[in-house]
């Protein structure tokens, strides 16, 4: 099977679901040519990273091959206000696929299964006379904004909801929300680990070895979802606990300085992937300090699954698909996040460890792609007859 994804990250950028999901459909035979990030001149005025990276990319050829089975295809600087107009993000879409065709003919995929990422992409269904049209929805995208964006996004993943053939959620919440505007029933695909990396090793990372004890450690993407305030009264109420956080931050998103002026915090930048399960070996206590807001009511933490599979102990707030794991994690209010690991790290043994380890075998990237490829065949199947 050949398969266009088009995607709302670069291949190298935060390494989520959409590079998993491809990586387990490639090793299964099936060609991918992978569409990385689409950017207009407002994203690279905002992210001084991003435009370093994607200025880079555009010296070199659009198209590159990441394997056997995976090619990459970094867009053109996309028309500006897709999230502002539905006539902007037409145009912008029409260019788009202009730019993937001639690229398609080039790798003889003449009709491949469209897999959908960004909520904008209804004008590019029937653009690649696509054997099947799908959206797999990662995140309540308009969960945040206000007025004339939000209005126009939610028109934007309306449309795109009601006219793709297959829709896959990674939460009920928006599994329930979404159930209304689709064709097929909503399968549920939650997130997932990869949990052989995970659990490919025992060893502490040096750049934790070297820290006090204990440590606290919150992996992932550090933006507007993180609870610095409750992160900053951790760190200040307990001095001797060590806070560990390692991975991106979205400059412009979120405010870190009063809590990286602490003693007890310490900030290991954005690592390799390779060296994640080195790093949360070093751990203590693992958690997800999220605050609680229209985006991260629907999120599918892919670090829960990730900290699961490493079997230390988790501490979350109330998220909604964090109960679905409620036997393995402590959820706790914010107000009691200090009482609940200060109780964690008096009690848990290696027993606790091994049964969470084991539990994250249920939770694998495999897993999901089989149940996503199953239901793709089916529908095809379906479209045939």
């Amino acid at each position: 099977m050949d398969i266009l994804c088009i995607s709302t990250t670069d291949w190298d950028e935060i390494w989520g679901s959409r590079q998993q999901i491809m990586n387990q459909l490639a090793a299964k035979g099936n060609r991918i040519l992978f569409i990385e990030r689409q950017v207009s001149i407002e994203h690279l005025l905002r992210d001084p990273l991003l435009r370093k990276r994607k200025m880079a990319a555009w010296k070199h050829s659009s198209l590159r091959q990441l394997s056997n089975n995976i090619w990459l295809l970094n867009p053109r600087l996309m028309v500006p206000g897709r999230y502002y107009s539905l006539q902007l993000n037409r145009i912008g879409q029409t260019r788009l696929a202009g730019f993937i065709r001639p690229v398609l003919r080039s790798l003889d995929m003449s009709r491949p299964l469209l897999w959908l990422y960004p909520p904008h992409s209804a004008p590019l269904l029937g653009s690649f006379h696509e054997t099947l049209s799908l959206y797999h929805c990662i995140d309540r995208f308009t969960g945040l904004q206000t007025g004339l964006k939000k209005k126009v996004m939610e028109s934007q993943e309306h449309q795109l909801l009601q006219n793709v053939d297959l829709v896959f959620t990674h939460s009920e919440g928006l599994q329930k929300r979404y159930a209304a505007y689709t064709k097929q029933p909503i399968t549920l695909v939650p997130s997932a680990a990869d949990v052989a990396h995970f659990q490919s090793t025992s060893r502490v990372h040096p750049d934790i070895a070297i820290l006090p004890t204990p440590r606290l450690g919150v992996m992932g993407t550090l933006d507007g979802r993180i609870d610095v305030e409750l992160l900053v009264s951790l760190a200040k109420q307990r001095p001797d606990w060590h806070l560990v956080l390692v991975g991106q931050v979205r400059q412009g998103r979120i405010d870190l300085n009063l809590l990286f002026d602490l003693p007890n915090v310490h900030y290991l930048g954005l690592r390799p992937f390779d060296e994640l399960p080195s790093l949360l070996n070093g751990m203590d206590i693992l958690l997800i300090p999220y605050v609680l807001d229209g985006l991260t009511k629907y999120i599918s933490p892919i670090k829960l699954y990730e900290y699961l599979a490493i079997g230390k102990p988790i501490v979350s707030v109330p998220l909604s698909e964090v109960y679905q794991l409620a036997e393995y994690v402590e959820i706790a209010a914010p107000q009691e996040f200090l009482n609940t690991i200060q109780h964690l790290l008096a009690r848990d043994n290696s027993p606790a460890q091994q049964l969470r380890r084991q539990a994250a075998q249920k939770h694998t990237w495999e897993i999901r792609a089989n149940l996503m490829l199953d239901r793709v065949v089916k529908q095809l199947a379906e479209i045939e007859q």
